[in-house]
């Protein structure tokens, strides 16, 4: 619920806390099939849904902040149909984005890294 305080203090809006969660759930989702279970060392299952706003986002500090805050000021955008306020917000988010798979490339081993077999 964090982040969705945060969002709705800097940027009020009229959509309710469950679409926001279903919006933070759907990027959860992506970050999990995308790159976290590409790499070796999945560390925990993916949840079903996201209903009571407690559950833990999957990309921490220091990218997660920015990550998911830029994504839901996106999508409030998108759904407003504010189109020029979208695409800033999408660029801000994939540059946050890139910054996180960076990082999580260089600090986890891919599927089918392991070296040589003979």
């Amino acid at each position: 619920m964090d982040m969705i305080e945060r969002l709705d203090l800097l940027e009020p809006n009229d959509y309710s806390p469950e679409q926001k969660l279903r919006w933070l759930r759907s990027l959860d989702g992506k970050i999990y099939r995308e790159v976290i279970k590409t790499h070796e060392d999945v560390w925990q299952p993916f949840p079903e849904e996201y209903t009571s706003g407690e559950e833990t986002l999957l990309v921490g500090e220091p990218y997660g902040e920015d990550l998911y805050y830029y994504y839901l000021q996106a999508m409030v955008a998108a759904e407003n149909g504010e189109t020029q306020r979208y695409n800033k917000r999408m660029t801000l988010f994939n540059s946050a984005w890139q910054g996180w798979v960076n990082w999580y490339n260089r600090s986890h081993r891919p599927h089918g890294q392991g070296g040589f077999r003979f």
